[in-house]
């Protein structure tokens, strides 16, 4: 019997291979999962969404929404920040213990009796496609976890597909170009099921654009500004950011195009719900490590979950309006992050402490550029914490782990933005 303990449940995931920790992702493949999902009762059509940044908030912003018009909903998200229950949200909160252990026990039977394989991810989706299941007209609303193609979530067909904003990363496994990666996140997505892309930058546009007309009716092409609409007929959307900025509770200029992604997304799964609804939804809706303010001991804390170029930007952007002067940066990162990208839009004259935290991937001390050495090395993040002036506002970004750890090492590990 699996213990319903969040710390029982990931005992039992982590009895298999977990890629999150080790990175190993090279080998990944569908077919055990796609054996799987027939095995199960009935899923719901989800709302999968792919893309390089801004996956898990799009999915709660479309979650928030639906939960705000009184509709039962499963979203399942990864990774987590401080308990695993996180991953499963039932109506808009994290899944009761005794649900999702129950699910486990089931999907460890299916492994047992045909002889599957599964990874820690893997068993994870199960549990999701377990828990969307059980409710009649449930909204199932599906972030992947890495690319689209090889991920869990194309065994299942969605109902609508989304494109959150596309950027460089794992490019040893999706592929050296944006051209690679668009053709590896849009494989989540089927010819007869409705196609919402997000606001993207001209290079990702152009990428997108000649991927989707590969196998669609070709939209025109992009204009330069990238704010353009289709017909309401096409399979495809563009959405433009919103000439109305939506009250958001989620920090950030560039939760705008999250926003308006999810809007779109829900005008076409869900066009009963009225614009007032969605809007309460959206400025209801909130995510742990999505640029989390929290205010701790005389000083205000931004935790931010990002970890590429793009998404660490956009995390800055919010540290020098929302901290005060003199703000320090604290960051660590995997191993297989492009480092050098990432240091680009580090801004100079910031005081930056460089920080190990409890993963394999890790990056280890001896590990980061040259030019990085002089910024001081902690082994964790309580070290890197209490070495900054007792007053200085912080910044910690760069990693999901290392969010977790400070939101948990600072007592503030569940809380929530808002």
């Amino acid at each position: 019997m699996i213990p319903p303990t969040a710390v029982g449940i990931d005992t039992w995931l982590n009895a298999v291979l977990n890629r999150e920790r080790t990175g190993q992702f090279r080998d990944m493949q569908v077919e055990g999962v796609r054996r799987l999902v027939k095995l199960l009762p009935p899923v719901p059509a989800p709302c999968t969404v792919a893309g390089t940044k801004g996956k898990g908030s799009t999915v709660r912003l479309i979650e928030s929404a639906l939960v705000a018009a009184g509709q039962l909903t499963v979203a399942f998200t990864s990774p987590h920040v401080a308990s695993v229950l996180e991953r499963w949200r039932v109506d808009g909160k994290p899944a009761h213990a005794a649900a999702v252990a129950l699910a486990c026990e089931r999907v460890a039977a299916l492994e047992q009796q045909h002889h599957l394989v599964l990874t820690y991810f893997e068993r994870t989706f199960a549990v999701a496609c377990l828990l969307a299941g059980q409710r009649p007209n449930t909204r199932f609303i599906l972030e992947v976890g890495l690319g689209g193609r090889l991920d869990c979530a194309n065994a299942l067909d969605c109902a609508i597909a989304v494109l959150a904003h596309l950027s460089h990363d794992h490019r040893d496994v999706l592929g050296p170009t944006l051209h690679h990666i668009a053709r590896e996140k849009l494989a989540v997505s089927r010819p007869d099921a409705p196609l919402v892309i997000a606001p993207q930058t001209p290079p990702a546009a152009l990428a997108l654009w000649r991927q989707v007309s590969s196998f669609r009716a070709p939209p025109a092409e992009p204009q330069r500004s990238l704010r353009i609409n289709l017909k309401p007929a096409s399979p495809t959307v563009w959405v433009q950011t919103p000439s109305r900025p939506f009250d958001l509770s989620l920090p950030g200029d560039h939760q705008q195009d999250n926003a308006a992604t999810a809007a779109a997304v829900l005008a076409i799964w869900a066009p009963e719900i009225d614009a007032a609804t969605i809007r309460r939804g959206f400025a209801g809706a909130n995510l742990a490590a999505r640029c989390q303010l929290v205010e701790h001991a005389g000083r205000t804390l931004l935790i931010d979950g990002a970890h590429n170029r793009e998404s660490i930007a956009a995390t800055l952007a919010v540290a020098r309006r929302r901290l005060r002067a003199g703000w320090r940066l604290i960051i660590g990162l995997a191993s297989d992050k492009e480092i050098d990208e990432i240091m680009q839009v580090i801004p100079p004259g910031i005081v930056v402490t460089r920080c190990g935290y409890d993963s394999p991937r890790a990056r280890k001390a001896d590990q980061w550029p040259v030019a990085t050495q002089a910024w001081r090395w902690c082994d964790h993040i309580g070290e890197a914490l209490t070495i900054q002036p007792p007053h200085a506002d912080l910044c910690v970004t760069g990693s999901f782990y290392l969010a977790g750890e400070a939101l948990t090492y600072l007592g503030h590990a569940g809380d929530l933005p808002g």
